[in-house]
């Protein structure tokens, strides 16, 4: 298994509770893995916690987070910063702030493919135009130079995956990917993610977005209040929920996409 998470904990050390608890779970290349639930369940702390994203100050984490047999809350600093961007990829709620607005797409990849890979300057443009382009996006070159906001957020979203696809991730930490995008872009952001799993590369997605989670596929895990309540295929949580928090998280959704349709 390329990733493994065992027995994790968060603490809130302001209040000595526990947000988080006892999340055990493991996800190899080529697979995908859906933690769901509604917002302040956990999701997030979770996902900051495999990426080592919280605030030692704010936060206490027990467990292991395992990638390749290496304890990523003890490993150094160093290794942190190869592994984190390079083999572990993040893809951010939003991703207007994972990018520097004053930098145009092109020089921003550039650095990321400089930093974790040692692909030749005169070949790393060509490397970034191919992964742009195979996210499904349009006219690479004049994305190539143009700036972050001058893209949707939909088209954003598939700018960071087209930066794990060139720096070839074996994990992919997506955080509700999916956010504010109309059902379009949402479709085509997914359909880029089903590609980077069928490329080999494993998904752990992060999302109150059932309908998204079942374009994904795999397997699924529903949290409330910081602990699992319920995992197994992604297909068979939606078509056979058994616990009455997830009947009520697919009956919200269903309803949501009704009122939506009805807009329509």
């Amino acid at each position: 298994m390329s990733l493994c998470v065992k027995n994790l904990c968060i603490v809130a050390n302001s209040e000595s509770k526990e947000l988080v608890r006892n999340v055990n779970f493991c996800l190899a290349e080529g697979e995908s893995l859906i933690l769901l639930g509604q917002s302040g369940s956990g999701k997030t702390l979770t996902c900051q916690a495999i990426m080592g994203l919280l605030d030692p100050k704010r936060f206490s984490i027990r467990g292991e987070i395992l990638f390749e047999g290496r304890n990523l809350l003890t490993a150094s600093l160093q290794e942190r910063m190869r592994l984190y961007g390079g083999d572990i990829a993040f893809i951010p709620q939003n991703p207007m702030t994972a990018l520097d607005p004053s930098m145009r797409i092109g020089p921003q990849m550039d650095e990321t493919l400089a930093l974790h890979s040692r692909t030749p300057k005169a070949a790393r443009k060509v490397k970034i135009l191919e992964s742009l382009s195979r996210t499904g996006l349009p006219d690479v070159e004049k994305l190539y130079r143009a700036y972050p906001h001058m893209l949707s957020g939909g088209m954003l979203q598939r700018v960071l995956i087209a930066m794990t696809m060139m720096g070839e991730a074996k994990i992919v930490i997506a955080d509700e990917p999916t956010t504010a995008l109309d059902v379009i872009h949402r479709n085509e952001t997914m359909n880029s993610f089903v590609q980077l799993r069928q490329n080999g590369v494993g998904i752990f997605m992060v999302t109150h977005d059932f309908s998204a989670a079942v374009q994904l596929g795999g397997d699924g895990m529903v949290m409330k209040d910081g602990l699992l309540l319920e995992r197994g295929s992604i297909h068979d949580i939606v078509a056979a929920p058994h616990a009455p928090y997830t009947k009520d998280l697919i009956a919200a959704s269903a309803l949501s996409r009704t009122r939506i349709g009805g807009q329509d």
